[in-house]
């Protein structure tokens, strides 16, 4: 069995993750921000048998973070999951239309977001056995994706990609692993039926993926599927 804390598993993907964890027999810490979405995955806990808990933490908020790791002080943490993200829409992260307060604010939550949980539950992850930290970036991050995009929401990603890397250099003394993982372009709330694969699917994959890591896996940049994606 294993401890797994997944940010921003109200939803889509986390949802998912936390669901399938659960459902294998791992100790899953679900976190979440919003109580209004909150619902299934409170549900979810319900019916889990005490193998998924619920903690609220906003990783846009320092505060918010620090309260949940002394909450979770004891808990040692194998696979840290960095999934919570946000998306402001297109049409406000054009060249010709942006809006730079949705820019500040997706930075915040998905740059700056999981490095305050890195920060703050690394004693954690230092604590379990397989030590490993995982965040869910984007192909869009990558200067090789040559389609449109949001500005701000690539740039964040691409921010967090660059942060992830060098955490994997400063913590490789530690045997921590810190691996991106972009989850596919995935039918969620923030993308719609456009997508192309099922949150399940990509669940899945992110969790074999997960399993297999090694201290060789340090710092790259993976597809669900396993693959190395082109930066």
């Amino acid at each position: 069995m294993s401890n797994v804390l997944i940010t921003g598993a109200a939803r889509g993907i986390g949802y998912q993750l936390a669901k399938q964890y659960a459902e294998v027999g791992d100790r899953v810490y679900a976190t979440y921000r919003n109580e209004a979405t909150a619902g299934p995955l409170r549900e979810l806990a319900q019916a889990s048998g005490g193998a998924l808990t619920l903690h609220h933490m906003d990783v846009g908020d320092s505060a918010s973070v620090q309260a949940c790791a002394a909450e979770l002080a004891d808990v040692p943490i194998d696979v840290l999951l960095n999934n919570a993200g946000v998306f402001g829409g297109l049409e406000t992260q054009t060249f010709q239309n942006m809006d730079y307060d949705n820019w500040a604010f997706e930075f915040n939550v998905m740059a700056m977001g999981p490095f305050r949980v890195v920060q703050n539950f690394l004693p954690h992850v230092l604590a379990g056995e397989q030590r490993k930290i995982v965040t869910n970036t984007s192909q869009v991050a990558a200067h090789a994706y040559d389609h449109m995009i949001g500005y701000s929401y690539a740039s964040a990603k691409a921010a967090l990609n660059r942060l992830m890397t060098a955490l994997a250099t400063e913590l490789a003394d530690e045997n921590v692993i810190v691996t991106l993982m972009h989850p596919g372009w995935v039918k969620t709330e923030m993308a719609g039926d456009v997508a192309d694969i099922e949150p399940h699917e990509s669940a899945t994959g992110v969790r074999q993926v997960i399993a297999g890591l090694t201290q060789a896996d340090s710092g790259k940049f993976l597809k669900w599927t396993g693959d190395i994606h082109p930066w």
